[in-house]
């Protein structure tokens, strides 16, 4: 039998160049080529368990997808005659390739530079055009590029859905813009591809912190974009970032697949081919004379490290006035915070601090874990412990990737947790001291100290952080509940309620809730949902787990916790149903379920957004081996779904009450669960 993430695998490498090859024979309809490609998966999906992976599955799905093709053109010659001839082509092609016609000395030849061109049309915006080109083109995932701009999956699925509605509406044509044009098109082709190397120079998710099949690939696109751009001196500066980059490769992870961090790497691993292939594309960059740019000044930035021989050697001074020119062209969060960085090397912590402050009020920087593992950082180097510790964990609870999890994690360990605070008779520590403390304390999953975090955040915020823990009383705290979540749910209300009760019994101090009731959190009975609304929750803009897993329940009616309880090795994906129990489901969700559970073949196939903690350990068949993250619980699966619905019940998606769920679905029980 083959593995369904083998050919998850297979697919991942191969379906830019396909899309590529469909939508310059479609005339450029690149979202006709996606789904003609994807029809392609299914049916090796089909096929290749039983039959066997052919020796070149490439080519494979190449043949399949022209011969899908040529049945779409069939049933548009019935519309548009003038298809007829289009079809005829592609099905001689199918059968025997015509000889190639004489080269265009201005044509790009490379299938996938070719459809980053088209894809990066002016008649969609910008955001547009990398987020279809990233999802198309290079084969990112959705989740990934919502990292990558610091954005929700729904925003980045509707961008995408939307870009391939303009490109049909305005009839783009399929062909490679000439002069000006094309000029105009350089920088959404580039900042695709500087994208698509940071995924795979520090991926944000998966268990490699390296993926370089997409590092080596943008760097090959980069040289191809370099020499037909040779007088754009951004398209220099772009190749020499991601060579110099790159160079660091062999020296950023250890033995186990660390992360090694900057200054701690043995630069004589550092590839000296690609500093100098670095330093050449600078010079070229440079002779163009223009003003620098983003990407001239981030490769000059590079080169700063670059030449240093030790860490101690760095010229933080030359970085941190690179970095102000950097802020002023491009300014983002994200620079922002390198820049703290470069002036807490070169100026000390306490200044880098400063300028981090103001970022933390960032919505884009809300889940970037850089920015509290940099403030955990240089906290550490203050000799702050217990508030440098809450940082690196919190650092860890935001990050999708296994390896950069580990190094926030190491990094807490290696700091001594200090003890809880005690109430003297004459004062005490204040108040952002101990909730500091509270938080930093070992045993709570991370999704505990988030919640924690927030009722505990609004309570420094109103009343202060010095606020001596002794003089806070039930009246001012609740002065700022009734503030803050006055109008807030009822099971929100409990929630901070509950939070502000652990923290009153770990300080020691009398009960702070003694005028704020629990409120009541009635539950409506269960209807079954209509099919329209089932199919408005499971479009391209939910995420991937919920949306396979909502189709899963809706098709098979079976019980919720029956289907959270399905493991990888129990899904027959060419069948479309589980090899145990009666969990049957239609052709298209084999395919979510493939590309699910790319790349793991045990364990569950539901699974949570992140690793249990130390104080919460789930049997061996809760885990995935490959990511250890454990099993998606019901009462996180019930809370996802009642959000992304408007309040329904899993028993109104699948049908069918479940045992238990009275209990489950309770506030306390919810909360334990996430």
């Amino acid at each position: 039998m083959t593995d369904p993430a083998g050919i998850g695998g297979i697919w991942r490498r191969e379906s830019a160049r396909i899309v590529a090859g469909l939508a310059r024979t479609l005339a450029g309809d690149v979202g006709l080529a996606e789904e003609l490609a994807q029809d392609a998966l299914v049916a090796a999906l089909e096929q290749w368990p039983t039959g066997g992976v052919p020796d070149n599955p490439g080519a494979w799905l190449t043949t399949v997808a022209r011969r899908r093709a040529v049945d779409a053109l069939r049933r548009m010659q019935r519309r548009d005659r003038g298809h007829a001839a289009l079809a005829h082509d592609l099905r001689t092609a199918a059968v025997d390739e015509p000889p190639p016609p004489p080269p265009d000395p201005d044509d790009v030849a490379d299938d996938v530079l070719r459809l980053m061109l088209v894809s990066c049309h002016p008649v969609l915006s910008p955001e547009a055009r990398v987020a279809l080109t990233l999802k198309v083109v290079a084969g990112l995932r959705t989740d990934e590029i919502a990292r990558a701009f610091l954005v929700t999956e729904a925003t980045v699925a509707q961008r995408v859905v939307r870009a391939k509605r303009a490109l049909a509406v305005s009839q783009a044509r399929f062909e490679v813009p000439v002069g000006p044009e094309r000029a105009g098109r350089l920088a959404s082709v580039m900042e695709v591809l500087y994208l698509v190397f940071n995924e795979g120079y520090a991926a944000t998710g998966g268990t490699d912190w390296i993926r370089t099949a997409l590092c080596d690939e943008a760097i090959r696109l980069a040289r191809m974009l370099a020499r037909l751009a040779p007088d754009s001196a951004e398209a220099h500066g772009l190749l020499a970032l991601l060579e110099l980059q790159h160079s660091r490769r062999a020296a950023r992870v250890d033995a186990a697949g660390i992360p090694v961090l900057l200054h701690e790497q043995d630069r004589d691993r550092w590839d000296r081919d690609r500093i100098r292939a670095g330093f050449t594309a600078l010079l070229r960059a440079r002779e163009t004379r223009a003003p620098p740019g983003p990407y001239v000044l981030q490769a000059a930035i590079a080169a700063c490290h670059a030449r240093a021989r030790s860490a101690a050697d760095t010229d933080w001074a030359q970085i941190v006035a690179l970095y102000d020119l950097l802020v002023r062209v491009v300014p983002s969060p994200v620079v922002a915070l390198n820049r703290a960085v470069a002036v807490a090397m070169a100026r000390g912590p306490e200044e880098g601090l400063q300028l981090i402050e103001p970022l933390l009020a960032e919505p884009a920087m809300a889940r970037y874990p850089l920015l509290p593992g940099t403030r955990g950082h240089l906290l550490a180097r203050l000799g702050r412990t217990a508030p440098a510790r809450a940082e690196f964990e919190r650092a860890a609870s935001m990050t999708a990737s296994l390896p950069e999890r580990e190094v926030w994690l190491r990094r807490a360990a290696a700091l001594r947790p200090e003890p809880a605070p005690r109430q003297p008779a004459g004062g005490g520590p204040g108040l952002g001291e101990a909730a500091a403390a509270f938080l930093a304390r070992p045993g709570p999953s991370p999704g505990t100290v988030r919640s924690y975090r927030q009722t505990l955040d609004r309570l420094r915020r109103d009343l202060g952080d010095d606020l001596p823990l002794c003089a806070l009383s039930p009246e001012a705290v609740a002065r700022v509940f009734a503030s803050a979540w006055s109008r807030a749910a009822p099971a929100t209300w409990n929630r901070h309620r509950a939070a502000l009760r652990a923290f009153a019994a770990w300080a020691g101090t009398s009960a702070l809730d003694g005028s704020l009731d629990r409120l009541p959190a009635p539950r409506g009975r269960a209807r079954p949902l209509d099919p329209r609304r089932v199919a408005a929750l499971t479009t391209p803009a939910t995420p991937l787990r919920e949306r396979a897993l909502w189709r899963v329940l809706h098709e098979s009616g079976a019980p919720a916790r029956e289907v959270l309880a399905l493991d990888v090795d129990e899904l027959d994906l060419a069948a479309g149903r589980a090899r145990h129990g009666r969990i049957a489901w239609a052709r298209a969700t084999s395919a979510l379920l493939a590309e699910l559970v790319e790349g793991r073949s045990r364990g569950p196939v539901f699974l949570a957004e992140r690793r249990p903690g130390p104080g919460r350990p789930r049997p061996p068949g809760d885990l995935c081996p490959d990511t250890g993250r454990g099993r998606l619980s019901y009462p996180r699966a019930e809370y996802l779904f009642k959000r992304a619905s408007g309040g329904a019940t899993l028993r109104a998606l699948s049908g069918r009450a479940q045992p238990g769920a009275r209990r489950a679905a309770s506030p306390r029980s919810a909360a334990r669960g996430r």
